[in-house]
């Protein structure tokens, strides 16, 4: 099986902070037991084109396409939910492979 990404725009809720850390501290635990791998990680300052401004864009390489769907579909990430939506106030992720 092909490696895929999955590209994560983001807009961090500033009311959110402690969420945001206990999300990023337990989906990065979810990562490294697939063998997921950061690419590259980008702070946004401004917009080019378009009004909206995200935070971040991070880019993640899976092993596989199961690799991805176990940790997304995976009672733990499901676990994760309410703490994502507390951290982000917009969160979008796309899948290239």
């Amino acid at each position: 099986m092909e490696k895929v990404n999955v590209t994560i725009v983001a807009t961090i809720n500033q009311n959110g902070k402690e969420e945001l850390s206990h999300y990023l501290e337990k989906v990065g635990v979810l990562y490294k037991k697939v063998d997921a791998k950061p690419i590259n990680k980008f702070k946004i300052t401004k917009p080019l084109i378009g009004d909206y401004s995200p935070s971040l864009v991070s880019i993640m390489e899976f092993p596989n396409m199961k690799s991805l769907n176990d940790v997304f579909n995976s009672d733990e990430y499901k676990e994760l939910l309410p703490y994502r939506d507390k951290a982000f106030s917009k969160l979008e992720a796309y899948i290239s492979e």
